[in-house]
């Protein structure tokens, strides 16, 4: 009966204690539930926080720049500052009206001289004068002439400067693709080569090899390393040209580009003559029509020049009010309106405006000969971009055959070194032999689409990128 008594305490015990025990286990187990739950809730979170760079392919990197470039900025302030010199300029066939007033007070001796008592000590009148101008030796009208010619020639230059950056960012696009793939491809050499460092350890530890073979793998893994390194330091630089052109900022303290670029270096063979080429520069450059705009802007400005030993004739009217000085009479002041004709004639001005009109006539000198230059840089300008673009054109072609014959080499080397029919030697020469074909098949197709670029810059084309981005990708 006692063995019974104490075997059902110790049974009881024995339940209790596993009861506690299960109550123990499950709490824990609740508690690393919810960490693990807090836990998955942060890593979500963190998930959700990081925002994807944003992609812009090249005509959105065109409106961007358009939209933010600071030269375009400055050049659409110019014209707005042209468009505020027009104003200025017509208000000279515009009539002015001024009002002018004045008061006296006069010391008590100073104003009884000659024993007199009846003069007032404070004096005052007021004038108002309506004047318009009749003949200003030609002045006024050659001031508008000069303000709209300035306008016409800050538009073109507003047009050149789109133009400009438009160029640059292409360019500095293309360059970015370039990298981009110049650094896939050393990556890919890098690859090789550490795989052939890890065959030649392997053939080396098991007897098989030699340390020649493994030093020599090592070498050109390290040379081919190097050349890596400098592809991905030539993409960051092209980046932050890219982001200045785009005026995104750029962080200074972190090597982090704030965007991604979404396009191919692509190849279209363009067929272009070189005298239509020139003929649409000569038509279509807006520097040029700026420069002509020049030699009339001082040839305007020796009219106004010489307007100033010109007689200036004016109209006016007006109505003052005087005040009477003796204190006797019995209105305190008198007042009417009045009109006339002002001629002014400067007879003589010690030569002044014989010097502005030689400064201006040397002006003119340097406009013509300016405009000589421009017309020879941008014929210049035509001849360089076209012959790029065709040697360019010739690289592709070349370069594009060459890459496909260093892949067959590669192949057929890698086989044979398999097979023990070649050396190691010949088959990192092969692998040598292809990134150089790749890295100058992409300089070559980089070289001929800047080369485009700077061509119809040089033909001043209002061109369209027509490009469109895959469906879910472009600015966000």
């Amino acid at each position: 009966m006692r063995k019974s008594l104490a075997k059902g305490r110790f049974v009881i015990k024995t339940a209790t204690a596993l009861s506690l025990r299960g109550t123990i286990l499950w709490l824990v187990g609740a508690l690393v539930c919810a960490q693990c739950a807090f836990a998955g809730n942060d890593i979500v979170s963190n998930v959700v926080t990081l925002t994807p760079l944003t992609r812009y392919t090249l005509q959105q990197c065109i409106d961007l720049a358009l939209d933010q470039n600071s030269d375009i900025l400055v050049a659409k302030k110019h014209l707005e500052e042209a468009a505020g010199a027009i104003v200025v300029a017509r208000a000279g066939y515009l009539p002015s009206l001024t009002s002018y007033a004045n008061f006296e007070w006069l010391e008590a001796s100073y104003a009884t001289l000659d024993n007199s008592v009846s003069n007032r000590s404070d004096v005052w009148n007021v004038n108002i004068r309506l004047t318009e101008t009749i003949y200003a030796g030609g002045a006024v009208r050659a001031g508008m002439d000069i303000a709209r010619l300035q306008k016409h020639s800050r538009t073109l230059d507003y047009e050149s400067a789109v133009d400009q950056v438009i160029m640059d960012v292409r360019i500095a696009f293309y360059d970015v693709l370039r990298n981009q793939s110049d650094v896939a491809v050393h990556e890919q050499a890098v690859n090789f080569l550490a795989e052939q460092v890890k065959n030649e350890q392997a053939r080396l530890d098991v007897g098989t090899g030699q340390k020649l073979n493994v030093l020599r793998a090592e070498v050109n893994r390290a040379l081919e390393q190097s050349a890596l390194v400098d592809a991905r330091n030539r993409l960051r630089n092209s980046s932050l040209q890219l982001s200045q052109l785009l005026s995104i900022p750029y962080s200074t303290d972190q090597d982090h580009v704030p965007f991604d670029i979404d396009g191919t270096l692509a190849y279209e063979k363009t067929t272009l003559e070189l005298d239509d080429c020139l003929t649409r520069a000569l038509a279509q450059r807006p520097e040029l029509t700026a420069r002509e705009n020049d030699i009339q802007v001082q040839k305007k400005q020796l009219i106004v020049d010489r307007s100033g030993v010109l007689p200036h004739v004016a109209l006016f009217a007006g109505y003052d009010v005087v005040s009477e000085p003796d204190r006797t009479q019995s209105a305190d002041h008198y007042d009417g309106y009045l009109g006339g004709l002002s001629v002014s004639w400067n007879v003589f001005d010690g030569f002044a405006t014989k010097g502005r009109m030689n400064a201006t006539r040397a002006r003119v000198e340097g406009a013509e000969i300016s405009y000589d230059a421009v017309h020879r840089s941008i014929e210049a300008d035509v001849l360089r971009a076209y012959r790029d673009l065709q040697r360019s054109d010739e690289n592709i072609q070349t370069q594009t055959a060459n890459v496909q014959l260093a892949t067959d080499s590669l192949k057929l080397a890698t086989a044979n070194f398999g097979l023990g029919l070649t050396s190691q030697l010949e088959l990192l020469q092969s692998q040598l032999d292809l990134t150089r074909a790749q890295v100058a098949e992409l300089s070559a197709r980089f070289e001929y689409n800047a080369a485009l670029a700077r061509l119809e810059r040089a033909m001043g084309s209002q061109f369209h990128i027509t490009d469109t981005p895959a469906a879910g990708q472009g600015a966000k």
